[in-house]
């Protein structure tokens, strides 16, 4: 969101207006589970561990937080997380096994891909072709698009639509298929950055 504020403030509309994974798991934590466990959502500290460096700014944003207590309290990078494991001298191969908890129950194949970059486009289109064909969508291929190292597309055909998705992975990457959707180039419906 920074990114778009900064950069292309004309674009503001491009942007999904639905929270981040991030975001959406501060949220509920903080109500939801908060009620369900009996905690007052100012006693419950919620620290996600996450790949980019934005969320770090992003849990920070006014429009995140409650009567001034923010959803996501703090966020931490994959390689913040492996210093501090690393730090405390924990070996991860000689810790015992335990169950997994889940607390709002069994989840979605589509949440185990919201991680990697492009998983979040990847669940909302799987959903979005069930929904409208009634069929699992099998595979979408990703294919490193011709010229642009670290930009990925799709095209994913929704009853004889073609719905044509990007992945830019980095900022960098992003600019150039922003450029292209400020300049009317875009042959893209839907882009994840």
């Amino acid at each position: 969101v920074n990114f778009f504020e900064s950069y292309f403030p004309d674009l503001k509309d491009v942007p999904s207006t639905a929270k981040s994974p991030q975001q959406m798991f501060g949220a509920i934590a903080k109500t939801w589970f908060a009620e369900k466990k009996g905690i007052s959502r100012k006693d419950l500290v919620v620290v996600p561990v996450m790949p980019c460096l934005a969320k770090k700014y992003e849990c920070q944003r006014e429009e995140f937080s409650t009567d001034g207590n923010r959803d996501v309290d703090y966020s931490i990078s994959t390689r913040e997380l492996a210093a501090f494991i690393k730090q405390a001298n924990i070996d991860l191969n000689t810790l015992e096994d335990e169950a997994f908890d889940s607390p709002m129950g069994e989840s979605t194949g589509a949440s185990v891909i919201f991680g990697n970059t492009g998983g979040v486009i990847e669940a909302a289109v799987r959903t979005a072709y069930e929904l409208n064909t009634g069929k699992k969508l099998e595979k979408v291929d990703f294919l490193e698009l011709r010229g642009l190292e670290g930009v990925r597309e799709a095209t994913i055909d929704f009853n004889g639509t073609p719905i044509r998705i990007g992945i830019a992975h980095g900022l960098g990457n992003a600019r150039k298929l922003l450029n292209d959707v400020r300049a009317g180039r875009s042959k893209f419906h839907a882009i994840e950055i």
